[in-house]
């Protein structure tokens, strides 16, 4: 299957060229719908059939043919190019009665729904709804899993990555049940429908495996270390994680600076690509044990302040960032396997190192539901730590993906490193046993290729 979008300028001439995909017979075969032509040329959706990637009920999904709805209001019909197979995904579909849930051992009644897999993709749009004004039909679109309307309460105090006005909602129908798309609208599809808030167009011929990767966790990543408490010139970060969000963040910190970037993480092909990316420095918190904390403040001691004169900038214990990218094991790797698997330990090992004026970042999910850390409660109430939760961390959608993009264009940002592997859809539990197994740094499934 190729990964190479160079097609996609063409693509977009097609679609926007109405009467082209009507008389062109080989056009509607390359827009490739399934029991009719595309939706620019019969101008409806009702009917189309198109196969997803979904899970019903407590069986393990399945790919599977859905009937799509009518499409209106602020709809946008994308045709897939590619979707990342998340690693918090990975037990929703290798585990037979589980359904995703934030924490381990949560109770989540299992749904009333089909739900399509898979949150964020990148694609083109087919088709649009009569209220839609940012994207048209052939742009290439990035989807994000959370959506950015621009007018709630917490959209318009700067905090686009927790919009209230995120939905999933019902486009399609398979036996007899509604079809919903997970996070993001549900990207594990030969089309899917997600409403115009959770869409970026992106204009570029990147290959669509590696802008998978930044609707989900290349944007946790980004946003971490460059939104809502950017990472400043000549600072000291820890990376806890040097997984796909851990590995962006590494990236981003070097971007913006960075002097020294300690990467922690227990498999070993990952700190070595750590290194190549940006890392200063590469710990393993298997080798280090009880003494990793300590170690890692001598580090950025020794480096920032040099001295312990206080009234010459010493005093200076922890570094300026910590970003946490751990959470818990889903299933247990083929890989290495960290010291903690419920995840808690990195948590509040980060807590522990970073400085007293410090800023500390967490994204993860995946510890047990009912786990606690712990700190002194006047540290926590009179201290001048910073603490900012959320795997988002204040990514700002439609204004950083788009900057994103450019920093893989212009090289600054190495997304090829990442090297997605590639998967059909009717291999998509391939992906997510990839992710699951940790051997491989990103998959992503390409529902057309």
């Amino acid at each position: 299957m190729a990964s190479k979008t160079s097609g996609s300028v063409s693509r977009r001439t097609l679609l926007k060229g109405g009467a082209i995909v009507a008389v062109a017979g080989g056009a509607a075969a390359y827009l490739g719908t399934r029991g009719g032509a595309p939706a620019l040329h019969t101008g409806a959706q009702a009917g189309r059939r198109v196969l997803a990637y979904i899970k019903y009920r407590s069986e393990l999904p399945s790919v599977e043919e859905v009937v799509m709805r009518e499409i209106g209001g602020r709809d946008v019909v994308i045709r897939v190019e590619a979707c990342q197979a998340c690693y918090s995904s990975v037990t929703a579909s290798l585990v037979p009665g589980y359904h995703a849930g934030l924490g381990v051992g949560q109770p989540v009644p299992a749904p009333t729904r089909a739900t399509i897999q898979g949150h964020g993709c990148v694609g083109i749009v087919e088709a649009i709804g009569p209220q839609v004004q940012k994207v048209q039909v052939g742009d290439r679109v990035v989807t994000c899993q959370q959506a950015q309307c621009g007018a709630c309460y917490v959209c318009l105090r700067k905090r686009g990555d927790q919009c209230i006005n995120d939905q999933r909602f019902t486009f399609a129908d398979f036996n007899g049940m509604e079809v919903i798309g997970s996070l993001g609208g549900g990207g594990m599809a030969e089309v899917t429908v997600v409403p115009e808030e959770h869409t970026v167009p992106v204009f570029t011929d990147l290959p669509a495996a590696q802008l998978s990767n930044i609707s989900c966790v290349g944007s946790c990543g980004m946003g971490a270390a460059s939104t809502m408490s950017p990472v400043e010139m000549a600072s000291d970060v820890v990376v806890l994680g040097a997984g796909a969000v851990g590995m962006t963040a590494i990236q981003t910190a070097r971007i913006r600076g960075a002097s020294q970037i300690i990467a922690v993480e227990p498999i070993r092909y990952r700190r070595e690509l750590a290194l190549k990316l940006g890392a200063t420095a590469v710990l393993d918190p298997n080798a280090e044990g009880d003494g990793l904390v300590q170690k890692i403040k001598d580090m950025c001691t020794s480096k920032i302040a040099k001295t312990d004169r206080r009234f010459a900038g010493g005093g200076y214990v922890g570094p300026d960032y910590v970003i946490e990218a751990v959470g818990g094991d889903r299933m247990k790797p083929k890989t290495e396997a960290g010291p903690d698997p419920t995840g808690v330990l990195p948590l509040q090992q980060g807590w522990d190192l970073c400085s007293s004026v410090g800023t500390y970042v967490t994204t993860s999910i995946g510890q047990p539901w009912d786990a606690h850390v712990q700190f002194p409660a006047a540290n926590w109430s009179d201290g001048a730590k910073h603490h900012i939760p959320g795997s988002m961390a204040g990514f700002n959608s439609r204004r950083d993906i788009p900057r994103f993009v450019r920093l893989i264009e212009t090289g600054q940002f190495d997304m090829k490193a990442l090297a997605p592997k590639e998967f059909s859809l009717n291999r998509t539990k391939d992906a997510f046993q990839l992710a699951a197994d940790r051997t491989s740094m990103v998959a992503a499934v390409l529902p057309n290729g």
